[in-house]
């Protein structure tokens, strides 16, 4: 066999080596992946607290700072949620001894019982220093007030249609139910569409077609085929609160002003919130001790008029009384305390910045200072150069593994 005989007609060469199997790459790759991603998890999973005990602690000194700066204000709080509870219980006790059943009674109490959950919700999270979650939870906490002080003044039919509006709900949940079950792999529904398209004509029928809208149950009251919840609010007399309520939707939607901005801290625009902060407790506070005093205050007045006449009929009215009276004063030390602690904080980041300030200008000299050095510069004591440093961690950047710093270029670095 001569050399030419190892090259076929085109000229290429018979030894050439073989397109590779890409399928099979891929697989072996992707396999790879499994195993290593299995042998990383596998430790974690046998003692996930292990695993997390570094970050436990990193929480624990976190909030421990956060109760020894905000304790008392939130204990105050704490206060007031908990006697409006107390509130609801005894008007639910008192009303349901008798033979008083009626939808007003239903839907406000449970209203109210709604609201209490909603502010111990907001207080959990106050404690563990995420105000901005706290602060949506106070926008349903809003829209239970809203709708309470409609209901409130409204008659029985307006709360008997508030009630049955439940079964809107329901088949609107129905529907979705019905058009994602198999992607999701669920059983199939209970009811087929034929079914729930008959007990919609049946509400239709009883209440009118507008009852199948969103706030339905309103359609009527406010003469509105599609009622909003801004029409339910003016109605009401809530709408000055619409700023804060646009403030909580930030922390609530994928918006683009809640990626850029944070209830949590007045950082500039290369801050990334991952984590939660000692800051900006004040306005979810405030805001749902006054939504939940005023919820309670209207259950309370309805009770006071409900009152089954009787000997102790005074007494009632006046417990009613004293207990609303009781609440506003733990409302009212909380709110100052939140006050005083929030003014404190923004006195302390005034001079933190003003020292960091400082030190900037001498280190952007490009000498390599200690800092001992840099604090004999600006005539300040070492510990409280430390101090000012660390502020941020001291003020809720504890977690700083967890946050992020976008820099000019673009890149991101942990900070």
């Amino acid at each position: 066999m001569d050399d030419d005989d190892s090259h076929s007609q085109d000229g290429s060469s018979a030894n050439a080596t073989a397109e590779p199997d890409l399928g099979f790459a891929l697989a072996e790759w992707e396999g790879l992946q499994d195993r290593s991603a299995e042998e990383i998890a596998a430790e974690a999973i046998a003692d996930p607290r292990l695993a997390l005990s570094g970050y436990a602690g990193l929480r624990a000194g976190f909030e421990a700072r956060l109760e020894a700066r905000w304790g008392r204000a939130l204990d105050l709080a704490d206060l007031a949620v908990h006697n409006a509870f107390v509130c609801g219980g005894w008007v639910n006790e008192l009303l349901r001894t008798e033979p008083h059943q009626d939808h007003k009674f239903e839907a406000l109490i449970r209203l109210h019982g709604k609201a209490v959950l909603t502010a111990r919700e907001v207080m959990v999270l106050l404690r563990s220093g995420y105000s901005s979650g706290a602060m949506a939870r106070w926008r349903t906490l809003y829209e239970v007030w809203v709708v309470f002080e409609l209901l409130a003044e409204g008659d029985d039919e307006l709360n008997r249609r508030y009630l049955a509006h439940n079964d809107v709900e329901s088949l609107k949940a129905q529907k979705d139910y019905e058009e994602t079950w198999e992607a999701l792999g669920y059983d199939p529904p209970d009811w087929d569409a034929a079914e729930r398209k008959e007990a919609q004509m049946e509400l239709a029928k009883a209440f009118g077609k507008d009852f199948l809208n969103d706030y339905g149950w309103a359609a009527k009251l406010l003469n509105k085929p599609r009622p909003t919840l801004r029409d339910l609010r003016e109605r009401a007399g809530l709408d000055p609160w619409r700023g804060f309520y646009r403030l909580a939707s930030h922390g609530t939607h994928a918006n683009p002003k809640g990626t850029t901005w944070n209830i949590q801290g007045d950082e500039p625009y290369d801050i990334i919130w991952a984590s939660p902060s000692n800051s900006g407790l004040v306005d979810p506070a405030q805001c749902s001790l006054i939504a939940l005093a005023g919820v309670n205050a209207g259950l309370l007045a309805y009770a006071a008029r409900e009152l089954p006449d009787s000997e102790d009929h005074l007494l009632l009215l006046h417990t009613a009384a004293v207990r609303q009276k009781v609440i506003l004063i733990f409302n009212d030390h909380a709110i100052k305390a939140f006050v005083e602690v929030n003014a404190q904080m923004e006195a302390e980041e005034e001079a933190m910045t003003g020292l960091i300030g400082q030190a900037a200008t001498f280190l952007q000299r490009g000498a390599p200072m200690t800092a001992e050095s840099l604090a004999a510069e600006l005539e300040v004591d070492p510990d409280d150069l430390e101090d000012a440093l660390s502020a941020a961690v001291e003020r809720g950047m504890l977690f700083q593994e967890t946050r992020y710093r976008v820099w000019n270029d673009g890149s991101e670095t942990p900070q």
